[in-house]
C-alpha cells in the first residue's frame, strides 16, 4: 500500500456518532479457553527458510467468544545472534494481504532491527499460510478470470488529458456501476464461500494476536515490539493507541492515516493517499528529463524541459481512451486502457529502483507495443487448478475497519463514487486522482457480508512510555508525508518523526545507511532527534533496473553494497 483531507480532531462534530461507537467497545477481551489456543506448532526444518524456526501459533479465533474456535497463524522466526537477548520483534509488511513470513531473515537482523532480537514475521488472519484463509473463489484461475478485462483491472479511464480537473462524469458513472457490480458479486461470493470466517479479519483482531503471541515468546509482562510498513503504520497505530501499557519499541514506516483509515468509507480514502503524487510525479519527469534518452527513453534529449515529457504521456493517455491498445502476445491476450496506463504509472511512482523499466515501458506503449505494461498490470492465468490460495484478503481487513453506512441514505450510489473520483482529481491529484483502485483494491464494503466482533475507532492520542518512531518520505505518492506530520500530531510527545528526503513509497524504496542507522539505532535504545532528515542519493534512471540499482547508494555500511539488491527485494517483495 499503499494510503479527504487530513482530520486534526478525533471526535469532531460529525463524527460523533463514531466516537461513541468506539466507547461502547470491549477493551478488554475475556481470557480465552478455546481448545488449544497458545500451542506453537513447529514445522519440520526442511519446511522453512535456511536459519529460521516456522510454524503456526494457535489463537482464539474470537477474543470476545472462546466459543467461536481457534485460528492457527504462520510464522517464522529468526533468532538473536548476539547476547543479551532483548526481547521479540514483529514484523509486518504491509498491503493488507502481504505476507510477512520471509521477514524473519538476517538481512533484517543485520542492517535493520539488530542482533539482540528475535525477529517474527507472520501472516495476519486470513492470508497466506495463516488459517482460515480469505479464500472466496474456487480457484486462483476463477478469481482471475473474473476481475479480467474489467474496470477491477484496467482502472477507471478519464476521456481527456485537456480536462483533467473536469473530466465527463457520465462516463465515470457508468465505470463505477460496473465497479460496483463486481463488487458486490465478490461480496456476495465471499458470503456464501467464506460465511462467519470472514468475521476475524480486522486490524483490532490483529492486535490481539499480537498481545497473545508476545506473551507467548516473551512472557506475561513482555512489551510488545513491532517494526511495520504502509498497512503495516495502520497495525502499528492501532497495537499503541489500543494497548499503550503494552508496547514496548514500535517503529511504522509509511504512514497511513490511521483517522482517515476508522473514520472515512474506504472509497474516500485516496484524496488523503495522493497528497504527495503530483510532486513526486514532477520529480519523475525532472529526472527522467536529466537522465536524457540513453536511460529514460521517454525523453527526446538530455535536458529537455519536463513538461515535453508530460505531453507527451498525456499524448498516450488521451489516445488509449479513444482507443485500448491491444495486447495479443503479452503473458495472457488482452488489451491495454488509458486508466490501466495511469493506473500503472502510479504503481511505478512508488517504486523508483523500477523508473528506467517504467521509461522503457511507456516508450514502447507510445510505439504501439503494450506488452511490458500489460504484463505487469496481469498476471497470466494459473495452467492448472490452484488451491489452496487466498484472493480478496485486503477486503476481509478493509471492510472490517472502514465505518459501514449509517443509514441506507449513506450508501454510496455510482454518481457518488463518480462525484469523490472527480473531487479528487480536481482538489488533490489532476493526472493520478482516479487512478488508485487497481494498485488499492478497495470499495464497495457496503455490500460485506459480515461485521467483526470489534472495531477500533481511536482516538489515536495515546502517551507511550518510550516514542513511537515514525518515518515519512517527502515524495512518497501513496502514503504520504502528511499522513505522517498528523499522527505526529495527534502523539506530540510519544512518537519521533524521522523523514526521508526522497521519492518513493516507504524509506525502504531507497534504502539509505542514514535511515537504516537510526531504525537500528532506535532498537539499540538511541532516540533520534525529532524531525531527524535522511538525504537520499540514487541514479533514478540507469542502464541497471530493480534492486540491483541500490548498492551504488549503500557503500557507507560495511557489507550492505552486496547484500543490498537481496535486502531491497526482501523489503518490497520483488
Amino acid at each position: 500500500m499503499g494510503l479527504s483531507t487530513t482530520r486534526f480532531l478525533v471526535c469532531v462534530t460529525s463524527l460523533l456518532p463514531l466516537c461513541a461507537a468506539a466507547s461502547l467497545l470491549p477493551s478488554t477481551p475475556k481470557r480465552a479457553t478455546a481448545s488449544g489456543a497458545g500451542t506453537v506448532q513447529w514445522s519440520p526444518a526442511s519446511q522453512c527458510d535456511p536459519g529460521t524456526d516456522c510454524g503456526f501459533v494457535i489463537v482464539p479465533k474470537d477474543y470476545f467468544d472462546p466459543s467461536a474456535g481457534t485460528a492457527s497463524i504462520a510464522i517464522a522466526r529468526f533468532n538473536a545472534t548476539q547476547l543479551p537477548k532483548k526481547g521479540t520483534v514483529f514484523l509486518n509488511p504491509g498491503g493488507p494481504g502481504n505476507s510477512g513470513t520471509s521477514l524473519a531473515s538476517p538481512l533484517l537482523s543485520t542492517y535493520l532491527i539488530g542482533p539482540q532480537w528475535d525477529l517474527i514475521g507472520f501472516d495476519p488472519r486470513g492470508i497466506n499460510q495463516t488459517s482460515p484463509q480469505v479464500q472466496c473463489f474456487e480457484t486462483a484461475s476463477d478469481f482471475d478470470t473474473f476481475s479480467a478485462h474489467t474496470v477491477l483491472e484496467q482502472g477507471f479511464t478519464v476521456a481527456s488529458s485537456t480536462n483533467l480537473t473536469n473530466p465527463a462524469i457520465e462516463e465515470l458513472v457508468e465505470q463505477s456501476r460496473q465497479f460496483l457490480a463486481l463488487k458486490q458479486s465478490q461480496a456476495e461470493l465471499c458470503g456464501k464461500n467464506m460465511g462467519d470466517e470472514l468475521k476475524y479479519m480486522g486490524t483490532a483482531t490483529v492486535v490481539r494476536d499480537l498481545d497473545f503471541m508476545s506473551k507467548i515468546f516473551d512472557g506475561e509482562d513482555a512489551k510488545i515490539n513491532y517494526w511495520g510498513a504502509s498497512y503495516g503504520s495502520i497495525l502499528g497505530s492501532y497495537l499503541v493507541n489500543m494497548l499503550p501499557d503494552r508496547v514496548g519499541y514500535v517503529v511504522i514506516d509509511g504512514i497511513v492515516d490511521p483517522v482517515v483509515w476508522s473514520s472515512e468509507p474506504s472509497q474516500n480514502w485516496p484524496i488523503n493517499w495522493l497528497q504527495s503524487t503530483e510532486k513526486t510525479y514532477q520529480f519523475y519527469l525532472k529526472t527522467c528529463s536529466q537522465a536524457g534518452p540513453a536511460t529514460c527513453p521517454l525523453a527526446k534529449s538530455a535536458n529537455e524541459p519536463s513538461g515535453n515529457i508530460l505531453a507527451r504521456l498525456e499524448t498516450l493517455f488521451d489516445a488509449l481512451a479513444l482507443a485500448p491498445l491491444p495486447v495479443p502476445f503479452g503473458s495472457r491476450p488482452g488489451f491495454l486502457t488509458s486508466g490501466a496506463a495511469r493506473a500503472l504509472l502510479l504503481e511505478y511512482l512508488e517504486d523508483p529502483t523500477l523508473w528506467g523499466e517504467s521509461a522503457l515501458a511507456f516508450s514502447q506503449a507510445m510505439a504501439a507495443n503494450g506488452t511490458l505494461l500489460f504484463n505487469k498490470l496481469a498476471a497470466p492465468y494459473p495452467g492448472s487448478i490452484s488451491t489452496p490460495h487466498y484472493d480478496l484478503v485486503r477486503l476481509g481487513v478493509t471492510c472490517l475497519d472502514s465505518p459501514p453506512p449509517a443509514s441506507p441514505s449513506d450508501v454510496p450510489t455510482a454518481e457518488d463514487l463518480a462525484a469523490q473520483l472527480v473531487k479528487t482529481l480536481k482538489e488533490v491529484s489532476p493526472h493520478f486522482g482516479a487512478s488508485t483502485s487497481v494498485s488499492e483494491p478497495d470499495g464497495g464494503c457496503q455490500f460485506w457480508p459480515v461485521k467483526g466482533p470489534e472495531r477500533f475507532t481511536g482516538p489515536f492520542t495515546a502517551n507511550l512510555e518510550r516514542p513511537m518512531l515514525v518515518i515519512s518520505n517527502t515524495l512518497d505518492p501513496i502514503t504520504p508525508i502528511y499522513s505522517g506530520l498528523h499522527v505526529h500530531t495527534l502523539m506530540p510527545n510519544s512518537t519521533v518523526l524521522v523523514i526521508q528526503d526522497g521519492p518513493g513509497h516507504t524509506s525502504t524504496a531507497i534504502l539509505t545507511p542514514c535511515t537504516l542507522g537510526l531504525v537500528q539505532g532506535y532498537f539499540a535504545g538511541i532516540l533520534p532527534d525529532n524531525g531527524t532528515v535522511c538525504n537520499v542519493t540514487y541514479p533514478y534512471f540507469s542502464d541497471e533496473s530493480g534492486p540491483a540499482a541500490a548498492s551504488s547508494a549503500l557503500i557507507e555500511l560495511p557489507g550492505l553494497e552486496k547484500d543490498a539488491p537481496a535486502l531491497i527485494a526482501l523489503l518490497r517483495g520483488l
